[in-house]
């Protein structure tokens, strides 16, 4: 079989990727080794936080704009809401370094926003605990991204446009050779390609032993919370924004509101737990002592819900050691990118990760400088230390 481009896994970016090389007329197969829209890897849970301002850079405020566009032609085409907009809020410090981060990327974009003082945040969100020290800063693009639905569309639409899948099939090995790559399949077939994407998430390391990349897979946890009774709706999206909460000297989280029968998400900063050597064992059970300081933020920030974890779930972040994307290929003669470690703040980032790594295999024009998330800046930092 050979095929024009292969794409390795299809959670977050791998179905984006999908979807771009469909749609460029190629022919294309994707191969997940479960189902479409699953949830033992790191792309599900049922809601993820989309921001247009990201304190990680202004290249990150480009990457969630596209993907932003790439969403909205999926939801024009199939009438499905992918990302509900319900504004964000990030509660700091004055002098935090996480707020003039946001501001100072969404400056460079020209990008609009509204700064809050501790009495404004009071008045406007009285569901937040606010220190007198603190401020915030209300981003009106920030909103909800369903993750499943936004994986399951990409991959029907990709479909739709010739694409073939394969689900139930892991890939085992990928060789290059003259002028092509060789994609071994758990079911003992070889699959040729001219390109090759790999989207592989947590086994991204186990299945190119040979990536330079230091990539830790770490164990995360999924969690909601009930509001208590009579409190349900100041937790609203249309009342309670996206929320990232950055506590000096404390537990630091963040959230987002009802949107489903689920409750609200929220999560921690640091939720990383212990490293993970085998994604395929990573249970989706959670202990409860996984939950214990989530809870405890979720007491401490807010008096009207319930600080009882419901529906935990197993989940994983694949880690560089910066804890900014790698997307590219490791070698410029090489016939394989690789898409990798959204270090736990990249599904906003992934269709737009996606269609940059078809760019990339194709030899196009990106639609971004892919510089600052080129994978081979660990290898140069380790020569010049040499």
């Amino acid at each position: 079989m050979n095929k024009d481009v292969v794409v390795v896994g299809l959670g977050a970016a791998g179905s984006a990727a999908l979807r771009a090389a469909a749609r460029r007329g190629l022919d294309c197969l994707g191969i997940e080794q479960f189902g479409i829209a699953h949830d033992r890897g790191s792309s599900h849970g049922r809601s993820r936080l989309f921001r247009s301002g990201s304190s990680e850079g202004a290249e990150y405020v480009d990457l969630a704009a596209r993907s932003r566009s790439l969403w909205g032609e999926l939801e024009q085409e199939t009438g499905e809401e992918i990302v509900t907009v319900v504004g964000g809020l990030t509660i700091a410090s004055a002098d935090s370094p996480l707020l003039a981060d946001v501001r100072s990327a969404m400056d460079a974009r020209n990008l609009p926003y509204e700064v809050l003082d501790a009495d404004d945040l009071r008045r406007r969100y009285p569901q937040h605990r606010i220190d007198d020290s603190d401020t915030g800063v209300l981003d009106p693009g920030t909103g909800v991204v369903r993750p499943e639905l936004a994986i399951r569309l990409s991959v029907e639409a990709a479909r739709a446009a010739g694409a073939e899948v394969r689900t139930g099939v892991s890939a085992t090995r990928i060789t290059e050779r003259a002028g092509g790559v060789d994609v071994r399949l758990s079911d003992g077939t070889t699959v040729s390609a001219a390109q090759v994407v790999v989207a592989a998430g947590a086994w991204t390391a186990l299945l190119q032993p040979d990536y330079p990349v230091p990539l830790t897979v770490r164990r995360a946890v999924l969690s909601w919370f009930r509001p208590r009774s009579g409190a349900e709706d100041r937790f609203a999206p249309d009342v309670f924004p996206v929320f990232t909460r950055e506590n000096t000297g404390e537990v630091s989280g963040w959230g987002a509101p009802i949107i489903d029968e689920y409750g609200v998400k929220i999560g921690l900063h640091d939720q990383a737990g212990y490293e993970i050597d085998d994604p395929a064992a990573n249970d989706p059970r959670v202990a409860p002592w996984e939950l214990e300081r989530v809870q405890a933020f979720c007491a401490a920030q807010f008096a009207d819900l319930e600080p009882v974890a419901q529906h935990p779930r197993g989940c994983m972040i694949t880690l560089t050691p910066d804890e900014r994307f790698a997307v590219g290929r490791v070698d410029a003669r090489s016939r394989i990118v690789t898409l990798a470690a959204c270090s736990g703040h990249g599904f906003k980032h992934s269709a737009a990760v996606g269609e940059l790594g078809v760019q990339i295999a194709l030899d196009e024009q990106p639609f971004i400088d892919p510089t600052p998330f080129d994978p081979t800046r660990y290898t140069r930092k380790k020569e010049a230390v040499q």
